[in-house]
């Protein structure tokens, strides 16, 4: 089976040049076997590129349609126990006829890309809506560990991809979203249920404020 060609288009161009913390490149190489895996540092986090398996069953449930505009960023508890890397091969073998995908998986130590940023996913529950249609999402792991610090820094981590998606796309933290502004559903659960919305964007703001700082 092959992976998604990453053709040269900066939607989803994310990775290139993510070490000098500047505007990414305008093409990146293809992965075009199952164990191709290209690993860059953005904004100080490790993050792997392992896209989902390009067969019929994804084509169909999982690989959606390109984005004509990204708008948003939204936020997501896996609400399980999993690393990003489990996330990821989980969904890619997912075989139950529900259309659900998502962007990245974000754990303590990496996010794992699994989407194309040119092509909106299935995560927001609304439908055709803004929310599928026009967000990127990324999947907080570890929500389900109440005892450690794997979540903190799973969340952490989230922070640092948020704040560099709304860099590369020209975007404000007032352009986050939790997946329960678009359909109800308490999610991100860790986030909610400790009312710190607010204080994860004042993160997210400081992180991007140190992109936007001159080199």
């Amino acid at each position: 089976m092959r992976h998604w060609p990453l053709l040269a288009a900066i939607g989803f161009a994310l990775m290139s040049g993510c070490a000098h913390g500047v505007t990414p490149a305008k093409s990146m190489p293809e992965q075009n076997t199952p164990d191709a895996r290209t690993v860059f540092y953005c904004n100080g986090l490790k993050v792997v590129q392992d896209l989902l398996e390009v067969n019929e069953y994804n084509l169909q449930y999982k690989l959606c349609e390109p984005f004509t505009e990204v708008k948003y960023i939204t936020i997501h508890n896996t609400a399980n126990k999993a690393t990003a890397q489990n996330e990821r091969d989980y969904l890619n073998r997912r075989r139950d006829n529900v259309s659900i995908s998502f962007h990245f998986a974000v754990d303590e130590n990496e996010a794992i890309q699994i989407m194309p940023l040119f092509m909106h996913a299935w995560h927001a529950g609304d439908g055709r809506g803004e929310g599928n249609m026009n967000s990127i999402a990324i999947e907080i792991c570890r929500s389900t560990l109440y005892d450690g610090d794997l979540y903190p820094r799973a969340e952490e981590n989230a922070v640092k991809l948020a704040a560099y998606l709304l860099y590369i796309y020209r975007l404000d933290v007032d352009d986050l979203r939790m997946h329960y502004n678009w359909s109800g559903k308490k999610c991100p659960h860790r986030i909610i249920e400790d009312n710190r919305w607010d204080e994860f964007k004042m993160r997210v703001a400081a992180s991007l404020e140190n992109l936007k700082r001159p080199r």
